[in-house]
């Protein structure tokens, strides 16, 4: 491979990373998307850090009772002095060790190796597909992690680094609690890929049904019943999440149509994610086991992604193409890749010389489908005002460091930039974003005050003509002072009114 070639490919991932963490910046900074989740996990990764309970927040109260999300306090070391776009850098950080590490992995293999390998990772990760899951127009959600969390554990496993295995499956068995299913999925595809590779001779059963693959079976679904018996005793006598969501299933046109949708969505995405696999699988040995192998696991993650959508059933979109549910199907194709073609090489085998052809092929469908595939409202315009615009935008903020540069918004961000850590603020949901270095929390859509605020609120805003209609029930008393605002009603705690705003 040339010196200019390698630069390149090198290039691709850090390139795809600076635009990826600036495109995170000015959808949170600019579109009408108000970033709901977004902000629950940003409370979630960095509460604990600020003598807040461990995984609480003021949307919905003490969310351990809802998932298992232990990996998103680590996190936490860099949201809480990055605010929201800690979570990004976290998720990029892993990302472009990924490619660090695949870089150093692949360094033994010839030039066509490398590149085709290289270019299909580039595109699982980069390509529209990728895009759209990225943007996850609830702003964020921990399962994204996976992403990169998989592809360095099947990274691991294709070189057999066991203090390495252990790190990456400890970190994705802690995303959620769904986690471990993915996990038994992906090591049953290495595992049957590997003793294929290791020893083709053998019957074709012996592959599916062995001692190996029924302990990887049988650890995995005590952890997962583990985990949900966890979520159960947190929750009391709350029905879980599960039973809600079977118990919200009605028979009729509205389930059927859920349903094709769905194998829909599920039966193109498994068809992109294969596209790059058949250059490799043509020299494959026992090709028909390892692409049912790879099916089956896609199609148990399928249902299972299914099955949690039911949760808001009966609404049929987003459903499966939801971004935090697609990621999961999403990473266990790129994993499985990044585990088989690497352990094809090793063997000896090359890909066919129509691997270019088909990772393009891949890409231009990926292109045509993802818009459809996966759920999103925010779209990145390309027309020359619209892009000045934004242009424009991330000079005058300086990259986003200095965002909301005038209006209401300037005033807000100003506002709660000055308030310290941990405090609590009570706000319509629509400007609770210029509120991200704190905890805020959201009227209630009967203009109830929230149920999931720890003390007492800092700040209280309310929209004027919603108070002339009688929206709203619940005005502190007088020991809170008005900050004049045209379109607002801003009432802030008395005594830290006097020391920081008079």
């Amino acid at each position: 491979m040339t010196p200019f070639k390698r630069a390149f490919l090198v290039l691709l991932p850090i390139i795809g990373c600076v635009i990826w963490y600036l495109l995170k910046v000015l959808q949170f900074q600019t579109s009408p998307e108000q970033y709901a989740d977004g902000m629950v996990i940003l409370q979630l990764s960095r509460g604990w850090l600020e003598g807040r309970p461990f995984l609480f927040d003021t949307v919905y109260g003490h969310h351990a009772q809802q998932h298992n999300y232990y990996f998103i306090p680590l996190v936490g070391i860099l949201t809480k002095p990055m605010g929201v776009y800690g979570l990004f850098t976290a998720y990029l950080g892993l990302v472009g060790f990924f490619f660090w590490k695949y870089d150093r992995s692949i360094a033994g293999f010839n030039a066509f190796e490398r590149t085709t390998t290289w270019l299909t990772a580039f595109f699982f990760v980069f390509g529209p597909m990728g895009y759209f899951i990225y943007l996850d127009y609830f702003g964020w959600h921990p399962e994204h992690y996976l992403i990169p969390l998989l592809a360095l554990l099947s990274l691991s496993l294709a070189e057999k680094k066991r203090g390495l295995i252990i790190l990456w499956l400890l970190l994705a068995l802690s995303v959620k609690e769904s986690s471990v299913v993915l996990l038994c999925c992906l090591l049953l595809f290495c595992s049957v890929v590997d003793m294929v590779l290791s020893n083709p001779a053998r019957h074709r059963s012996a592959y599916i049904l062995n001692r190996r693959n029924l302990i990887i079976t049988g650890v995995s679904l005590v952890v997962f019943l583990s985990g949900l018996w966890l979520l159960s005793y947190l929750n009391g006598s709350k029905a879980s999440r599960l039973g809600l969501a079977l118990s919200r299933v009605e028979l009729g046109s509205t389930l059927l149509w859920y349903l094709v949708s769905s194998c829909l969505i599920g039966l193109l995405t498994f068809g992109l994610g294969m596209l790059p696999f058949i250059p490799w699988l043509r020299l494959s040995p026992h090709k028909k086991i390892i692409v049912w192998t790879l099916a089956g696991g896609y199609a148990i993650l399928f249902v299972m992604f299914a099955t949690e959508a039911l949760f808001y059933f009966p609404v049929i979109y987003p459903g499966v193409s939801y971004p935090a549910r697609l990621g999961g199907l999403w990473a266990f194709m790129l994993s499985a890749f990044i585990f088989f073609s690497y352990r094809l090489t090793q063997s000896g085998t090359m890909p066919s010389q129509t691997a270019i052809p088909w990772i393009l092929t891949g890409g231009l469908l990926q292109f045509l489908l993802a818009p459809f595939l996966v759920a999103h409202y925010f779209t990145f315009e390309a027309r020359p005002s619209v892009l000045s615009a934004n242009v424009s935008y991330m000079v005058k903020t300086r990259l986003g460091l200095d965002p909301y540069p005038e209006g209401i918004a300037r005033q807000l961000y100003m506002l709660a930039r000055r308030m310290p850590y941990g405090s609590e603020v009570i706000v319509p949901f629509h400007y609770t974003r210029f509120f991200e270095n704190i905890y805020p929390a959201y009227w209630e859509e009967d203009g109830r005050r929230p149920a999931h605020i720890l003390g007492q609120p800092l700040l209280y805003m309310y929209e004027k003509d919603l108070v002339k209609n009688g929206h709203y029930h619940d005005f502190p008393g007088k020991d809170y002072t008005m900050v004049p605002n045209e379109h607002l009603l801003i009432l802030v705690e008395s005594n830290w009114y006097q020391s920081n705003l008079k």
